[in-house]
């Protein structure tokens, strides 16, 4: 006999907690409760139809509530005995609505939540180049996989305002990307019943392109002598040098130096307070400053006459950060290949091989390079950022430099 399922209650679902794996609480009739390792809960409705079982995505707990989903459950099954497809009456009421654009512009409201500017830019503006002018106007489940295939192929040589290469392989794999996602998007929001992005092999379409990191030294000897040739015979008053040189003891990502504000900054704390909306994962960041951070910054406020604005400056204009290019050449005229974001390969390889000797955990060098720890479970729970050891692991980074 089939397993009877006990109703659920709302007191119920409100205390199901998040997992490592996504998991089902049923009600009966086909009703049952996804609740994903993000804490999401979602109402879906499993049945028959044609010899098939399918499933019907109803919402998410607690905008439906568990009233209104077996409300909702119960003009399911009666359209079914009416012989309708729930699914199928749904995208074709949809897609009688709703073009390939539309459904872009839903995903990138979602996904302008979940981002940073930059990175938010970047995958609207392949959408607008590659990928509208080409299927906007289409219903999704009207675009062939030789519409795809066309749209890779054509990235790779269309010209831009801002690329102008003749063969660019590495924004046709991107363009895919974001192919892939929106169909995934589409396929789990009812926009179609299939995903034709994943009957395409893309390296048969596109070659591999060998990749480089970022140029970093991690030889111990190495740089230490490179630190020691910037900044050994380093007085100081150099908008550049101090830019430099913070990044370096900092491990931070370039551009969370160069766009340093001095809002964010808290002396009495000897702390920064980075926004979420100026950190790649979107999460307030807290920076801790030791003795020689905050030498420089003093300095900073002494050359630009106030604490106000931008911290590390454009030397042609005060109110505008300085470029990244800026902080690569000056390294470059001090004879290293080492990029700017290299600093950050070289602290992560060069602690991890030191962590006997200074003791810090995996957590604490990981916060420090602000990357995302454990699963969503584990970062529901672990409510410390390591302040005041990533201080004492950023002094010891320092003397090690000097030393």
């Amino acid at each position: 006999m089939p397993r009877i399922a006990i109703p659920l209650s709302d007191t119920k679902i409100k205390r199901a907690k998040p997992k490592d794996k996504m998991y089902k609480m049923f009600d009966g009739e086909g009703l049952y409760i996804e609740i994903k390792p993000t804490g999401r809960k979602v109402w879906r409705v499993k049945y028959r139809y044609g010899g098939k079982e399918k499933t019907y995505t109803i919402g998410d707990y607690p905008g439906i509530n568990l009233s209104k989903a077996r409300e909702i459950t119960r003009e399911i099954k009666a359209q079914i005995s009416q012989g309708i497809d729930p699914v199928a009456k749904r995208q074709e009421e949809i897609k009688s609505k709703i073009t390939f654009e539309k459904i872009v512009r839903e995903y990138l409201t979602k996904k302008q939540k979940e981002v940073n500017e930059k990175y938010f830019k970047g995958i609207k503006r392949k959408f607008e180049i590659y990928i509208l002018p080409e299927i906007g106007n289409k219903e999704i489940d009207k675009i062939t996989k030789k519409d795809i295939v066309n749209i890779v192929k054509n990235a790779r040589v269309k010209p831009t305002a801002n690329n102008k290469k003749k063969d660019k392989i590495d924004t046709a794999r991107r363009v895919f990307v974001v192919l892939k996602e929106i169909y995934k998007y589409a396929l789990h929001n009812d926009y179609t019943e299939k995903n034709i992005t994943a009957t395409i092999d893309i390296n048969a379409i596109l070659p591999k392109v060998e990749r480089n990191n970022f140029a970093a030294i991690i030889d111990e000897n190495k740089l230490k002598k490179m630190y020691n040739d910037i900044f050994g015979n380093y007085k100081g008053y150099n908008i550049t040098l101090n830019a430099l040189k913070f990044l370096t003891l900092t491990a931070l990502r370039p551009a969370n130096v160069r766009n340093l504000r001095w809002e964010w900054i808290d002396f009495d704390k000897k702390i920064v307070i980075y926004p979420p909306e100026a950190m790649k994962a979107r999460k307030e960041f807290r920076l801790p400053l030791t003795d020689t951070l905050i030498e420089i910054l003093e300095e900073m406020a002494e050359m630009k006459g106030k604490k106000e604005g931008i911290v590390f400056y454009n030397v042609k204009d005060k109110n505008r950060s300085m470029a990244e290019g800026t902080l690569v050449r000056t390294i470059k005229r001090y004879g290293y290949n080492h990029q700017a974001h290299g600093f950050r390969t070289s602290f992560s390889t060069i602690c991890y091989e030191h962590q006997r000797e200074h003791g810090f955990s995996y957590e604490v060098i990981e916060t420090q390079l602000s990357h995302a720890i454990g699963n969503a479970v584990t970062r529901a729970y672990m409510r410390s950022d390591f302040l005041e050891e990533r201080r004492k692991l950023l002094e010891w980074w320092e003397e090690f430099l000097e030393s």
